[in-house]
């Protein structure tokens, strides 16, 4: 097929899905399932070849991230089963307040946690940001959502050792120690400004409709019944509980009232330690890379799977201790309840992106743009918008656009580091549904579909914008 027809089809493929699933009122399942169809056979698939692509892709992303989503979630509501990630969100709101909250998690996904797989990280970190979510007040639900999301992302294309900033400083050649320091300084301003702006207009305007955009019943299902916001209050929708404390052995032991039963919490270091360890089993493989260990043991338990299995492992035999069998019962029913559709979704967004990949658009788009002339740092920032937007893999559109752009960076005398930079930030632009990141930030983080398009949309790419200007503020000085 011909190249411009390719990428109309492409075009009306993610369109189509998203006013399937937003105006026809079409569940994402199935839209998903038509935009891939529709895709491969408009794109010279075929019949066979268009539903191989389908299973192949649902299945390629499901084989890399489902156990993670499995282990992730089992981990996140066995921690809520005991209370640990009320008391972390309790710490951060003492420490933080409400206010800042939002901004303390998205500067600590987009750096201290970037060792971190981002798809891990955000499993990771979505039990404590609901928990935040639920505490900071009215619309607490998108104010975090964005916060989250921009903070893992933008961390992924600039903040060493994240994946994609070490595969970006690879490709066009940065030295790892200057992409850490200027990666760092336009991440972080990328991150507080972009969280500044959603935050207005998500409380100072209509862009969001808690109504329509929040899924509280997915918020629930995951969490269970939450502690209330002070001891003895009651929390609108929840029940009344009421939290008293003893030391134990130097470690505070909480005891939660709920109606006639008392509940023993365990120890807050205990209580966390299936995060720690998972995070550090999973940074033992970046220590592995950047320092070029070989070996066949530390590959094993680095494995984000084994980590997560682990740490999911562990909590639940924290809960079998505070809790018994009834508590592990509960803590396993709330995390399968919602799993279904989480893989599915997951999986077929894989499959969507798979589809993009198997007609070619990424290597048509690339062809194009390395015969276009322009200034490097936007041409470098627009045609990672543009991979972007067609084959939803941040990574892909970051490290391709820099390798285009590569070659012209040295003749025109701009800085590498810049275009790599801008790059990674024009790969943020407007994630939506064929993002296999999409579709788990929407079933963890408590929004409905329609609120995720708009969100994540939105969210990704005001960073993306962010980014660029502060690139191009950055290059007056480099």
């Amino acid at each position: 097929m011909d190249d411009p027809f390719v990428i109309i089809h492409s075009a009306i493929a993610i369109v189509g899905t998203i006013v399937l699933i937003t105006k026809a009122k079409v569940h994402p399942i199935y839209a998903l399932i038509v935009a891939i169809l529709y895709l491969g056979l408009t794109g010279g698939l075929g019949f066979t070849e268009t539903l191989d692509t389908l299973t192949n892709g649902f299945g390629g992303i499901l084989a890399k991230i489902g156990l993670l989503i499995a282990f992730g979630i089992t981990m996140g509501t066995a921690l809520a089963e005991i209370g640990a990630i009320d008391r972390i969100v309790r710490a951060l709101l003492r420490v933080f307040g409400k206010r800042m909250a939002p901004y303390a998690l998205g500067i600590t996904a987009g750096t201290a946690l970037q060792s971190i797989f981002a798809d891990v990280m955000l499993v990771v970190t979505a039990p404590v940001a609901r928990g935040v979510a639920r505490r900071i007040g009215a619309k607490g639900i998108p104010i975090v959502a964005a916060s989250l999301v921009t903070g893992i992302l933008v961390g992924l294309v600039m903040m060493i050792p994240s994946v994609g900033s070490l595969a970006l400083s690879g490709v066009i050649d940065v030295p790892l120690w200057r992409y850490l320091v200027f990666g760092t300084i336009v991440g972080v301003i990328t991150i507080i400004v972009t969280i500044a702006i959603m935050k207005f207009l998500i409380l100072r305007t209509r862009f969001w409709n808690s109504a329509s955009d929040e899924d509280w019943d997915a918020m629930d299902v995951l969490d269970g019944t939450p502690v209330a916001d002070e001891p003895g209050l009651q929390q609108e929708g929840f029940g009344s509980e009421s939290v008293s404390g003893t030391r134990d052995g130097g470690a505070l032991t909480q005891t939660i009232d709920v109606g006639t039963r008392q509940l023993r919490q365990a120890p807050i270091l205990l209580a966390l330690m299936p995060i720690v360890l998972t995070l550090m089993l999973v940074a033992f493989g970046s220590i592995s890379d950047v320092f070029e260990v070989d070996s066949d043991f530390l590959g094993f338990i680095a494995n984000p799977t084994f980590a997560l299995f682990v740490g999911s492992a562990l909590s639940l035999v924290i809960v079998a201790s505070y809790r018994g069998n009834e508590g592990v019962k509960n803590a396993l029913n709330r995390s399968f309840a919602n799993l279904g559709e989480v893989l599915v979704l997951t999986g077929l967004g894989g499959a969507l992106a798979g589809t993009v990949t198997a007609i070619g658009l990424g290597d048509i788009l690339a062809s194009f743009f390395q015969e276009s002339f322009g200034p490097p740092i936007l041409i470098a920032w627009i045609i990672a918008v543009v991979l972007h937007i067609a084959i939803g893999s941040v990574s892909v559109a970051a490290i391709t656009s820099a390798g285009i752009l590569g070659p012209v960076a040295a003749a025109s005398g701009v800085d590498p580091l810049l275009i790599a930079l801008a790059a990674g930030a024009g790969s943020l632009f407007m994630m939506t549904v064929h993002s296999n990141f999409f579709w788990m930030a929407k079933n963890l983080l408590g929004q409905t579909t329609n609120g995720a398009i708009k969100l994540i949309g939105l969210s990704t790419s005001v960073a993306s914008i962010t980014g660029l200007l502060v690139v191009l503020l950055l290059s007056l000085v480099l």
